[in-house]
């Protein structure tokens, strides 16, 4: 079947070829996926997210609020399913120790966090429960200089992300950070505490 097109003599040998291929069922198959093939690409989620957040951490025994910094690597190994990486430092020294000796909480502070974040995601938003095993390290207090210690810690909670576009995503965490005070730090019992940790911040995704 032929057909036939009011078009320009300059534009004759592009309509041609045009027509040529829709004769041909493969050929218009694969003009076919072609937008379908960029719009997956489009939706499909990173794999490699690259943050930096703000963080707050609440020591509830000890009537103290930390306020630090940190950063974030995160892998999604599928939509709903990723493994990350957080660096936290808490910068800011007290003049008195939370209790009774050694507690080094008039040092500074650095948290580190490794573990697993699992949910629901969409192209606008997603929310997520994360569990991540980790550590909290005191450092060289002026109680007893040139001594520090690492205590081990568990953050487990929920994670709320939105995606204003495809290569940024904002992060709200919300969590309960167990921290196990050993009697070597506490100078007694050892016991665990619970204490909220809350974090935002914005990540750039690859």
């Amino acid at each position: 079947m032929d057909f036939a097109f009011p078009i320009a003599a300059h534009d004759q040998p592009f309509f041609n070829w045009l027509l040529a291929v829709l004769r041909r069922p493969h050929a218009t198959a694969l003009l076919l996926m072609v937008p379908a093939q960029n719009a997956q690409a489009q939706s499909e989620t990173p794999k490699v997210e690259i943050g930096a957040h703000y963080t707050l951490l609440r020591f509830r025994d000890f009537d103290v609020t930390d306020n630090g910094v940190g950063g974030r690597v995160t892998f999604n190994l599928a939509d709903n399913f990723g493994i990350e990486g957080e660096l936290n430092v808490f910068p800011q020294k007290r003049t008195n120790s939370l209790t009774v000796f050694p507690l080094f909480v008039d040092s500074t502070r650095t948290q580190g966090l490794f573990g697993v974040k699992t949910g629901l995601r969409s192209e606008k938003a997603g929310i997520f429960g994360k569990f991540r095993p980790g550590f909290v390290r005191f450092g060289e207090s002026g109680v007893i200089p040139g001594q520090s210690f690492t205590q081990f810690a568990l953050d487990f909670g929920g994670v709320f992300e939105l995606y204003p576009s495809r290569s940024v995503a904002l992060r709200f965490d919300v969590g309960d950070t167990v921290i196990r005070f050993g009697s070597n730090f506490t100078g007694g019992d050892t016991f665990y505490s619970n204490n909220l940790q809350i974090s935002t911040g914005v990540a750039f995704r690859f």
